[in-house]
């Protein structure tokens, strides 16, 4: 990623009105792809190209306006954004997708708390059923 930034800037410094340098502005500017920015693994560097993305139109002859759609743009930055708070909390995966209320990753304080008090029958017996699988893991099955 930082490497991007810092050849975007080279070639924006060496900006000059051809369609040679417009192409290769363009093809440079596409290899900012959903997937390279999910592999990065420094915040610092997702700052400075969210940055440039944000000021793409600030008055280059052939800027990351023109290599991007608005919609490229703004899904590249909402990803951006994403990663720089995950790589914030200290992750480096998002977290996995799963039911909200899943028994088996219930520690067993909340497990035995949720069979007293939660109001939905159906729900209690799985939630039962999950108690007795934990015992049965911890004791071996009755015979």
């Amino acid at each position: 990623m930082a490497s991007w930034v810092r050849h975007m800037h080279r070639l924006f410094a060496i900006e000059r009105p051809s369609s040679d340098h417009y192409a290769r502005v363009r093809t440079t500017a596409r290899e900012l792809t959903v997937e390279r920015i999910r592999q990065c693994r420094h915040a610092d560097d997702l700052s400075r190209c969210e940055a440039m993305l944000v000021h793409a139109d600030s008055g280059w002859l052939y800027g990351l306006d023109r290599a991007f759609t608005r919609a490229e743009r703004g899904e590249r930055l909402v990803e951006i954004r994403n990663r720089i708070v995950l790589l914030g909390l200290g992750r480096m995966e998002p977290k996995p997708k799963g039911p909200r209320l899943d028994p088996m990753r219930l520690p067993d304080a909340a497990l035995l708390r949720l069979i007293q008090t939660h109001a939905d029958p159906h729900l209690v017996e799985h939630l039962r059923a999950e108690r007795q699988r934990r015992l049965d893991t911890i004791t071996g099955p009755k015979p």
